[in-house]
């Protein structure tokens, strides 16, 4: 299984591990930290002018300085006061079912009469035991029914961390039966979408009511006015209980809201129909499917910032969407999807540090010596670019030997710590020029560097890089001289000759089991060494094949068709070319031009003055032509043979 199919098969097992788990384990509590958080940021924005809360609170316990349950009285006069205001809608979260004394009970029955916009809470509990079982309805009073006032249920459905997010989902509640929307929802499918935080709503506390000035005229007027228990403490009422329960701000504040505001949270929904619809479980599997291809294809091909990029970017999409959809009524739980993604990136950095990261230290153990350190990076970070097993490719090669290290052994022969010192200097500051060319290294033997270009990483300038190399070379070559002068007067100046080849090799990890090297093999390696040798035979310091000629056409003043010559161990010819140090006058290079011509056709007077014609003095092919002059006088000598073709059969190598 190649590199691809093992990280998309780490990314899908740990994907459908997460996705196991996210449902069996995690499911609700993400979903719960979602719908906290869109509520915390971004609450309802309809106007909450419309609904007050009367608050049956400390502040009046301790006005009224009575127990619970109050004279109905007391609630019998605050109705006369609401409908004296204009309140449109009164609604009591108390449930009214115990009788009290005959005269209370009928001063309440006939304020909600006349009032004729009372609602009054109710109950449901389960009951289990024996043979029997079922649900029982704790209602009002009759008498308070009979008066006219609405039934609802007071009780709020409570999540399994008792933190209270959705609307109830049965019909006739508190809320509902004051509003068009009193129908039964499938289970929690609307989500409340709060105000505010506790006493977000206008508050009015219940003992304000029996003051005078306890409240601004006329500031009730068509407003829904709801009321309940609000108490911190705990004074027992109704059981011990204080009627207040968390909601998702209670995340992050730390406080409780009482019932009634819950209530009036859900009216307030109602009533501007801007709840949140809680998508089925088929369509929360859509999205979840969604974000986990997504997840999947940033880290399937696993690149760090790539892969973070792709998911964190999807998922950041999917928060926005998320929220619009909010605003919108409609709730995505992108949450579901956000650890799924990381442990999928986790799971691959793991992988990738325990593949990949081994490659890479091979990449940088082999290659270190070889390449230089921006071609290494370029390796290390994109190892696909480097083909270790053995390829064929198009290439250039060079050979570099030093010109008279033979007098200078002989010179040094008392100091080889010297000689050592003055050939390595030589050889950095020209495998200085071959790295900063892009080319790799390939070994050296001895005095010579064999380096080869567009391997391990391809470059389609392979032969123009390698052509660059070499002219960086021979001017470098004379600065080593000056420094080595400087410092050691005395020692015999150096040379180098330069063979380049382009054409097609094997590249790759080749040797033992034990021991290997990245290098190359091919006929153009050998004729690539063979014109290396040849550059002392023709007066110049570098000879290119045909090939790399080709390449490099933009150099016509410096690039010269120099013979046709068969090396040694190949029968075929080749056209050979000369790198000239420096540009040659346009009429020495037509002599040259015009003697091959001669050369070929066999006629050696004419070829010879072409060549005595090139000035001695400031011009590059002055060698090249005394040398072929050398080789002219010898044919003449021999004689020209029968078969002459114009190619010349080097004698060595």
């Amino acid at each position: 299984m190649n590199k691809f199919g093992k990280q998309t098969l780490v990314s899908l097992i740990t994907g459908t591990i997460s996705l196991f788990l996210t449902y069996f384990l995690f499911m609700g509590s993400l979903e719960r930290l979602n719908i906290d958080v869109l509520n915390f940021f971004f609450p309802s924005e309809a106007s909450t002018s419309d609904v007050v809360v009367v608050g049956i609170d400390e502040e009046s316990f301790s006005a009224f300085d009575k127990q619970w349950p109050w004279p109905r009285e007391f609630h019998a006069a605050l109705v006369d006061r609401l409908v004296e205001e204009g309140a449109e809608k009164i609604i009591f979260d108390v449930i009214f079912s115990e009788p009290s004394n005959q005269d209370s009970d009928e001063a309440f029955a006939t304020s909600i009469r006349n009032a004729g916009n009372v609602t009054l809470g109710s109950d449901i509990s389960e009951t289990k035991g024996g043979f029997i079982s079922g649900v029982i309805e704790t209602r009002p009073l009759k008498i308070f029914e009979d008066a006219g006032a609405k039934v609802g249920l007071a009780g709020v459905d409570m999540d399994n961390d008792l933190v209270v997010r959705y609307i109830p989902s049965y019909e006739n509640t508190l809320s509902s039966v004051n509003t068009e929307f009193n129908k039964t929802p499938l289970d929690r499918s609307k989500i409340i979408k709060y105000a505010g935080p506790d006493h977000f709503f206008k508050y009015i506390s219940y003992y304000q009511f029996f003051v005078e000035d306890g409240i601004e005229k006329n500031s009730l007027k068509g407003k829904t006015v709801l009321i309940g228990l609000d108490l911190k403490a705990n004074p027992d009422v109704q059981g011990g209980k204080t009627d207040t329960f968390p909601t998702p701000y209670t995340r992050f504040n730390s406080r409780v809201s009482p019932g009634v505001e819950i209530h009036a949270n859900i009216y307030h929904n109602l009533v501007n129909q801007n709840w949140v619809d809680n998508p089925s479980l088929s369509h929360k599997a859509i999205i979840f499917g969604i974000m986990f291809l997504i997840s999947l294809f940033g880290t399937a091909n696993f690149k760090p910032l790539r892969s973070f990029g792709i998911g964190m970017g999807a998922h950041l999409v999917g928060f926005s969407i998320c929220i619009w959809s909010w605003g919108e009524g409609y709730f995505l739980s992108i949450f579901l999807c956000f650890p799924t993604f990381l442990l999928m990136y986790g799971a691959s950095s793991v992988h990738a540090f325990m593949t990949e990261g081994k490659q890479k230290r091979m990449i940088k153990g082999a290659f270190a010596q070889y390449l230089a350190p921006d071609m290494v990076d370029a390796l290390i970070a994109d190892p696909e670019k480097l083909q270790l097993g053995g390829e064929k490719r198009i290439m250039t090669i060079m050979f570099c030997d030093v010109r008279g290290f033979t007098a200078i052994s002989e010179a040094l022969k008392s100091t080889p710590e010297i000689l050592t010192e003055v050939i390595n200097t030589l050889l950095t500051e020209l495998s200085e020029d071959i790295l900063n060319c892009g080319g790799t290294i390939d070994k050296y033997m001895g005095d010579c560097i064999m380096a080869f270009w567009n391997a391990p990483i391809e470059n389609p300038k392979h032969a123009e890089l390698a052509v660059d190399a070499a002219k960086r070379m021979m001017k470098t070559i004379y600065k080593v001289n000056d420094k080595i002068q400087s410092e050691r007067p005395g020692i015999p100046p150096l040379r180098i000759g330069i063979g380049i080849g382009t054409g097609e090799c094997v590249v790759g990890n080749m040797g033992s089991n034990q021991r290997f090297d990245y290098t190359v093999l091919g006929d153009i390696v050998n004729l690539s060494s063979r014109l290396e040798g040849q550059t002392k035979g023709y007066g110049v310091s570098t000879i290119l094949c045909k090939n790399t000629a080709a390449k490099v056409t933009s150099l016509k003043n410096e690039v010269l068709e120099i013979d046709k010559i068969k090396v040694k161990g190949k029968t075929e010819p080749e056209t050979i070319f000369g790198l000239l140090e420096n540009p040659s006058s346009k009429e020495s290079i037509k002599k040259v031009k015009e003697y091959l011509v001669n050369f070929r056709n066999g006629e050696l007077e004419k070829a010879e003055q072409n060549l005595k014609s090139i000035p001695k003095v400031n011009d590059s092919l002055y060698n090249f032509s005394e040398l072929m002059l050398s080789r002219l006088n010898d044919l003449k000598s021999k004689g020209l043979p029968k078969d002459w073709d114009g190619v010349y059969t080097a004698e060595t190598k």
